[in-house]
């Protein structure tokens, strides 16, 4: 009977995540035929990209430590080699609908270095929390040009202050949250202010190296970069954070696209067809850059094809 369910859970995301592109593309499709001709137009600068590349990546090696000062804070050991095949492994799994996948990838790579799964679980869990929540506050602060409302940005930026606050009580719930959707019961050891912290302040500074590092992709792929930093880290973190909580779009397909363009527009940071080529052009990017680490991993480690 469990089987049964979890089967038919699969197919439910896969039915929704069908039905959240076809929406998206709908709302795209209209603007294909120009993008495609500003596509064609495009003569990368490779220098600028090699440079967005090389600050994403030291972002990743940010985040991976960050992640493992968890898993230590909770009484566990772990390397950051280990650490980081870890995390751009089971990072794959945001390529599949749903996002527990890569949780759940994660605390079984983890219990395989000696770590418990309810230390790299509540961790794992942690630092997404935080990410999504430091992410919504650092868009409606660096974009609050866009919302025309800056009461309303102030009680977002804290009110998200507050969620962050209380990620200490929120996270049992959570964890226990992921322990029914995957099957596995996990117990997240209790982790300290400064820990959790400590946490936000590198996810603030990962959203606003994004936000930078997308300027100089922009740059690299238009020729130039019109409008303020602070801009792109809003355009970057909004479709980033709306492509994460569209939960069924694998990697935030289609979505976090649709949302670039509309960011872009509104910003007025570029016309429409190159807001879109643009949107294509990170897409191919960003995946390259999640994806080929972790194949890496996979295709070199015995240890992590095993996983």
């Amino acid at each position: 009977m469990g089987n049964t369910k979890r089967r038919l859970f699969v197919v439910a995301q896969w039915l929704l995540a069908i039905a959240i592109v076809w929406y998206a593309l709908s709302a795209l499709s209209g603007q294909w035929t120009d993008a495609g001709q500003r596509l064609q137009s495009i003569r990368p600068d490779w220098g600028w990209i090699l440079a967005a590349t090389a600050l994403v990546i030291a972002t990743y090696v940010l985040l991976i430590e960050t992640w493992r000062r968890v898993v230590v804070a909770s009484g566990e050991r772990l390397s950051f080699s280990n650490a980081a095949r870890i995390w751009f492994v089971s990072n794959l799994g945001k390529y599949v609908p749903g996002k527990i996948w890569s949780i759940a990838a994660m605390t079984m790579m983890a219990r395989d270095s000696s770590v418990s799964p309810g230390a790299a679980a509540g961790s794992s869990i942690l630092v997404q929390m935080v990410s999504v929540a430091s992410g919504i506050g650092v868009a409606v602060v660096t974009g609050a040009q866009a919302l025309d409302r800056p009461v309303l940005a102030a009680i977002v930026g804290g009110a998200m202050l507050v969620a962050l606050a209380l990620l200490p009580k929120i996270l049992p719930i959570a964890t226990r949250w992921i322990s029914a959707a995957s099957g596995r019961t996990f117990t997240p050891a209790p982790l300290s202010a400064s820990t959790v912290w400590g946490c936000v302040i590198a996810s603030v500074i990962s959203w606003v190296a994004y936000g930078v590092a997308f300027q100089f992709f922009v740059r690299g792929t238009l020729g130039n970069a019109a409008g303020a930093t602070t801009s792109y880290i809003a355009v970057y973190s909004a479709s980033y954070i709306i492509g994460f909580l569209a939960l069924f779009a694998p990697g935030g397909a289609v979505v976090r696209e649709s949302a670039i363009v509309t960011g872009m527009l509104r910003l007025s940071l570029s016309g429409q067809a190159d807001a879109l080529a643009v949107a294509i052009a990170s897409r191919l990017w960003l995946t390259v850059t999640e994806l080929l680490p972790g194949l890496a991993y996979m295709a070199l480690g015995k240890r992590a094809s095993r996983s």
